[in-house]
């Protein structure tokens, strides 16, 4: 298990569920269509992509954040 792997097998979402301020602020400016998220963690910043109308591919290196990511999101694919 690596390092991200402990990091995200703790209860809960390490970093929450709601994006990341500075992408909340400023998503609109990503023009319209796919986005490819990478070192996306717990899914959160995807999550909010996909609300907000973008198609999103999100990778990490952790097996543990995708599953979480995953059970964050069950209606959006």
């Amino acid at each position: 298990m690596n390092e991200w792997d402990k990091r995200y097998s703790e209860s809960g979402y390490a970093y929450g569920t709601e994006p990341n301020d500075f992408l909340k602020q400023n998503f609109s400016t990503i023009q319209r269509g796919k986005v490819l998220s990478i070192t996306e963690g717990e899914g959160r910043n995807a999550v909010f992509l996909a609300k907000q109308g973008y198609q999103v591919t999100a990778i990490d290196s952790s097996i543990v954040a995708i599953n979480k990511a995953e059970q964050l999101a069950p209606s959006i694919r």
